[in-house]
């Protein structure tokens, strides 16, 4: 999860006519066969290989990006993971903007690099020293331990990340798999690869729909969020965020000036028509398409110099 900057989602281009995105590019891709988490096929191999930054706000290491990596790899992509060296949730746009401070960044492995600050560094730090200036063709960032729907993912650092990526020209892709309090966390980990599947397969749909060689259309970003579910998703809903959480902090008083924060599950009821909360609880995977600007128009508040 995450937030920093002015930089979210502006009830953007809804659905596939708006995006520019046949519908058959937001379709479900084939959902796996198997119990959710287990995909009975390998991912559907790239129309062309991309050149991918993949991060996250989870750690570089972390089940999530594990399993994306392996799935777009397995579609034949390019793949360089520059991500938090630790858990970074909560994060959202926030950079650091101490200029002078120093920032610790390596090389785990052929490919893998782990960055000592938010997923916001990550990004810049991966597009300005590892690709040294080339653009990548696509951000994806996750998969995330956790939804990242409605009032939540302007917090979210999974978010945050391709935010970041899409203000810096670069297309992205944010991707989360739920939590569900029934099913347990297990659930969640188990799920990775099927997100992970599902993520490279509506790649490769929108690499077929065309957007003059692009992955997605100019200015655009998605927000992917995969369900928990018995068997495979009901299908895939293009969403707009809606504004209610599925957790927020509760402050408990535990001592003098002292605070511990504990969660805090919320069942206001949706206001917004077609949300990703919604859609994603009744065990649809959600596509909510952003463009990072958080304006108004001025027209909109009465009384503002003209």
């Amino acid at each position: 999860m995450s937030i920093g900057r002015s930089h979210l989602l502006a009830g953007v281009v809804f659905g596939a006519a708006a995006l520019a995105v046949p519908p058959s590019a937001l379709a479900a891709p084939a959902a796996p066969a198997a119990p959710a988490g287990r995909p009975s096929s390998t991912p559907a191999k790239a129309a062309r290989p991309l050149e991918i930054l993949l991060t996250d706000d989870d750690g570089y290491s972390a089940p999530g990006i594990q399993a994306a990596r392996q799935a777009l790899l397995a579609a034949g992509h390019h793949v360089t993971v520059v991500a938090p060296a630790a858990d970074q949730s909560g994060a959202g746009t926030g950079m650091t903007a101490k200029f002078g401070a120093q920032i610790k960044a390596r090389q785990e492995s052929p490919g893998v690099w782990s960055v000592g600050g938010t997923p916001a560094d990550s990004v810049y730090f991966g597009l300005q020293v590892v690709f040294a200036g080339r653009k990548p063709d696509l951000v994806v960032s996750g998969s995330n331990f956790g939804q990242n729907t409605g009032a939540l993912a302007t917090h979210s650092g999974t978010v945050g990340a391709a935010l970041t990526g899409l203000e810096n020209g670069v297309p992205a892709i944010a991707v989360s798999t739920e939590i569900d309090l029934k099913a347990g966390q297990d659930a969640t980990l188990k799920a990775f690869p099927a997100t992970a599947k599902y993520l490279a397969d509506l790649i490769a749909r929108l690499q077929r729909a065309g957007h003059g060689g692009r992955v997605l259309p100019s200015g655009v970003a998605l927000n992917v969020n995969y369900p928990i579910v018995d068997g495979t998703p009901k299908g895939t809903k293009a969403t707009r965020l809606g504004k209610t959480s599925f957790v927020l902090p509760k402050y408990q008083p535990a001592g003098p000036d002292t605070y511990v924060i504990t969660p805090d599950f919320p069942t206001t009821p949706e206001p917004v028509r077609n949300a990703d909360t919604t859609a994603l609880a009744q065990d649809y995977v959600t596509v909510t398409p952003m463009d990072g600007d958080w304006t108004l128009s001025p027209a909109s508040v009465p009384g503002l110099p003209r």
